[in-house]
Order: C-alpha cells, then sequence, then structure tokens
C-alpha cells in the first residue's frame, strides 16, 4: 500500500514487508523517498505472482479481501461483511468473530463526512485527521458533518444517507480528472436539518436510539495529488507475473498510480511479492 503525509501537495511513501521465514515474522517498512519524485519517470512494476498473507504471513495461492489467506479472512473481524456494512454489526448479538477487537475498533468515535472525489458520497472513518481517509480514497474535498460513538451508529446513519447519496467512489472519473467544486458546507447544513427530524432507534432495544454531535465549526478541506496528467486511457491495469507494468508514472491519486497507459490500485496488491524500479 502507499503511506501519505501532507494535502498541499499529497506526499506518497511506498509501505512494504519483509519477512522472517523460519517464523512467518511480517516486518513493515517505507520507503525511505517519497514516491512523488518517480512522477514523469518511466517505471517498471513487477511480480513473481507470490502471495503471503498479511496476517499470518504464510504462503498462499489466493489472496481474499485484498491480501488474506481463507483462514484469516474467515476468521477475522476484520474481514467481516459489518465492515463493509456497519449498520450490521452483530457485537451485541454476541457473535463477532472477535469480541475484544470489535470493542477496541468499532466503538470508539466515528464521523459521518462528506467527500468529493468522484461528485459528493457519504463515508465514515474512525481516522483522526479525517483527511487521512479522503486521501485514501482519493478525494479532492472533504467535510466533517457529525460525530457519533460506535462504528455501527455511523453505519446506520450513513446507511440512511445513501438513499439520497452515494456512499461509493466512481474510480473511473476519480482518475480521470478533478471533480467539478461543490458547496460541500451547504450540503452538510442541509442534510444535518434533514437528519434533526429523524430518530434512529435500535432493533434490539427500541427505547435506545443514535446520539450524534454535529461538527458545528467544521469547514471544507481541499486536497492536492501529485498529478502531471490524467492518463490517457482509463483502464484498471492488472499486474502478473507475465504482464508487469512499463510505462511512465503520470501521477498517484489515492491508493492509485497513474500511467498513461492506465492505473493500478496498489491497494489490491495487499500481500503480493512487487518490484519498483526506475528504469
Amino acid at each position: 500500500m502507499m503511506d501519505h503525509k501532507n494535502l498541499n501537495p499529497v506526499l506518497y511513501n511506498w509501505v512494504y514487508a519483509e519477512y522472517q521465514d523460519a517464523t512467518n515474522t511480517q516486518i513493515e517498512r517505507r520507503s525511505s523517498n517519497s514516491l512523488n519524485e518517480w512522477i514523469g519517470k518511466k517505471i517498471r512494476l513487477s511480480t513473481n505472482d507470490e502471495i503471503r498473507c498479511m496476517e499470518c504471513s504464510k504462503k498462499t495461492k489466493k489472496s481474499f479481501n485484498q491480501g488474506y489467506c481463507f483462514v484469516c479472512f474467515s476468521r477475522l473481524a476484520k474481514n467481516d461483511l459489518c465492515i463493509m456494512k456497519p449498520e450490521t454489526c452483530h457485537h451485541h448479538k454476541g457473535t463477532c468473530r472477535e469480541p475484544i477487537w470489535g470493542e477496541e475498533h468499532c466503538f470508539k468515535k466515528h464521523t459521518v463526512y462528506f467527500a468529493n472525489s468522484s461528485g459528493i458520497k457519504v463515508g465514515i472513518t474512525k481516522e483522526n485527521p479525517i483527511s487521512n481517509r479522503w486521501v485514501d480514497q482519493g478525494a479532492s474535498f472533504g467535510i466533517g458533518v457529525l460525530e457519533v460513538g460506535s462504528r455501527r451508529d455511523a453505519g446506520i446513519i450513513e446507511s440512511y444517507l445513501s438513499k439520497f447519496l452515494p456512499d461509493k467512489t466512481s474510480w473511473q472519473k476519480m482518475v480521470s480528472a478533478d471533480p467539478i467544486p461543490l458547496d460541500l458546507k451547504k450540503e452538510k447544513d442541509k442534510f444535518v436539518r434533514h437528519l434533526e427530524t429523524q430518530n434512529f432507534v435500535y432493533e434490539e432495544n427500541p427505547k435506545g436510539s443514535v446520539q450524534w454531535t454535529i461538527l458545528q465549526n467544521a469547514e471544507p478541506v481541499s486536497i492536492h495529488y501529485p498529478i502531471t496528467r490524467y492518463p490517457s486511457k482509463i483502464k484498471s491495469l492488472k499486474l502478473t507475473n507475465e504482464s508487469p507494468i512499463h510505462d511512465t508514472l503520470v501521477g498517484i491519486k489515492g491508493q492509485y498510480l497513474l500511467f498513461d497507459s492506465g492505473v493500478i490500485n496498489i491497494r489490491s496488491l495487499g500481500g503480493l511479492y512487487c518490484e519498483l524500479s526506475i528504469d
């Protein structure tokens, strides 16, 4: 994956892992130089198709959920359906795969936000600052809307707002052009007024309801990505041993490397052995 700092412009670093085969120990590393320095140069991205699980580090023939072996995909709470659909959280039913993990990761403050990456969308995050999430998804603008006490509560509100707004980014639009600027503050104020007329009660406890705090002082944030030009072809590139990528890097946005011939989502390569070099 790629890590980052700053917002104007975003500065990217390559994040990779080294392994100690005797114990399958995984050590995370970060590249010492910013990937921004590679933009405008012809680079080569290749693989030998070897995959290691990002949790247990064991070799696996197939990757599940962007980097896990089937055992870890089936066992870990982070790979449960409720991570993608937090409103379906079942921790209160006593059926969470890892109850302690759930308490540590899901029962903390989450922010419901609006972002503009390929048009306005609603999303949730526990990231602090929120902009970390916006950069990860390639949003050019974002604003915090309200804060709640758990991932499930955030998911309930997000699910409701998704009746009116998209909750997913169109990656094709995101990697093809800058989004049209929108008045996110105006949109926030409009939907906050609407939410104040709603009462989201819990299915298992009709006397309880989702409580939130409106982020009154939140202002729109603008994010600038290191892009010299957008790709001439909006095509998703696939990396395999037989098909390495050898092309000019024209930009980076979200978790995407942008080439003249297309784009590739680096997060989708989780656990895959890769070599990255400049000609």
